[in-house]
């Protein structure tokens, strides 16, 4: 039964499929009545719906910790480096930084082309795809499988997708249970390749803090975290991207345009970021926005409705392409901004380059179902039928 804006609002829950055709909505009218919104779900926590409120929570984690980084509570695997606090989270992102720059990443350029140019080749000729699996499932996880896992076992990325995606709708300790068994066959491969791997996994394997080693734990949540930002956030901002081309031929015609990344990109982030929201634990007594919390609340910060904010975004519920000074929320704020945002920008630039010089007039297949999900990315497509025309 769908829920309404109203019942929301007494009862949110980010991963209640009933609330889903209205819970847009529903954050609109938290931000302006009650923008720090309590809610009984998932052992009760409060819902940051404003922009600068989920600016001072994500940069204070000495208020805010990031230690428990899951909506539904204690996990059964770290996720680091999105669940450290300063210093180890300094220490972290220290050792993983120079294997997601922009120049170390652009090495593998020719090895992303290839996987979308694979992708294209099976659906070239019929004229049509489902976008989802066809392309954008292929291409991201393809992406991960050749720079960060460099593995040939496509049957170990085959369960991460499917793991991962399970995780994202469903956010249970099983869930990520799941998706950990996996990352630890990644973890042995590696361990078990000869000497002389240069890429992200074998120098995690290798990797020291203060000259000790890693420990399995620490590696196991490191590649855990990979293969979750990895397989999942990419894939739904190329589907969120391609349904906009579907439904406005004059976006098309934009994309091609090789400048598009520079600004529009930042646009289609902000209006439907793919990471919705995210958790902290409060770890001393506070006030936001007039509302009291004491040392073990839970918060999440709303991202999607952030991006939303009337008061920063001028026009928020309105995709603009030519938005300026769009300083969105999607790659989160403070200590935790994404580690993979180089990899997503430069994924997305590839993905519609090598997919609009082989294909061209995307439109949406008359009568095709085009379900939408309720979770961590909040109204992204799990099916998206597409016809076209070679060019």
């Amino acid at each position: 039964m769908v829920k309404t804006v109203e019942e929301i609002l007494e009862h949110a829950d980010v991963f209640d499929q009933d609330q889903r055709e209205n819970f847009v909505d529903a954050l609109a009218a938290a931000r302006k009545r009650c923008p720090v919104l309590h809610t009984e779900a998932d052992g009760g926590y409060h819902l940051v719906t404003r922009y600068d409120d989920v600016r001072t929570v994500c940069e204070h984690p000495e208020i805010y910790s990031s230690q428990a980084p899951a909506i539904k509570g204690a996990l059964p695997v770290r996720l680091l480096p999105l669940d450290a606090d300063p210093p180890e989270h300094r220490r972290i992102r220290q050792l993983l930084n120079p294997y997601f720059s922009r120049s170390f990443l652009m090495r593998y350029e020719q090895d992303m082309r290839d996987v979308a140019r694979a992708a294209i080749a099976k659906v070239i000729d019929s004229g049509e795809m489902e976008f989802v699996h066809d392309y954008a499932i292929p291409f991201s996880a393809g992406s991960l499988a050749r720079i960060v896992l460099v593995t040939e076992n496509q049957d170990l990325v085959d369960r991460g997708v499917t793991a991962v995606k399970r995780t994202a709708v469903e956010s249970t300790p099983e869930t990520f249970s799941a998706v950990a068994a996996i990352a630890m066959e990644a973890m042995a491969e590696v361990e078990a390749a000869p000497p002389g791997r240069e890429d992200v996994l074998a120098a995690i394997v290798r990797a020291e803090i203060d000259g000790e080693p890693l420990s399995t734990e620490h590696r196991l949540g490191i590649i855990t975290t990979l293969f979750l930002g990895g397989l999942d956030t990419t894939r739904g901002m190329l589907v969120n991207i391609a349904r906009h081309i579907a439904t406005d031929p004059a976006i098309e015609h934009r994309l091609r345009d090789t400048d598009w990344a520079r600004g529009a990109m930042d646009e289609f982030l902000r209006f439907e970021p793919t990471v919705g929201f995210m958790a902290r634990t409060v770890m001393q007594d506070t006030e936001l926005n007039g509302v009291s919390m004491v040392p073990g609340d839970r918060v999440v910060v709303a991202f999607y409705s952030a991006n939303r904010d009337e008061e920063r975004f001028e026009h928020a519920d309105q995709l603009d392409l030519d938005r300026v000074g769009n300083a969105h929320a999607a790659f989160g704020l403070g200590i935790h901004r994404c580690l993979g945002l180089n990899f997503a920008r430069i994924q997305l630039s590839i993905a519609f380059e090598e997919l609009l010089a082989a294909t061209q007039n995307f439109r949406l297949t008359p009568g095709a179902p085009m379900p939408l999900q309720m979770g961590i990315p909040l109204n992204s497509p799990d099916l998206l039928h597409l016809q076209f025309d070679r060019r």
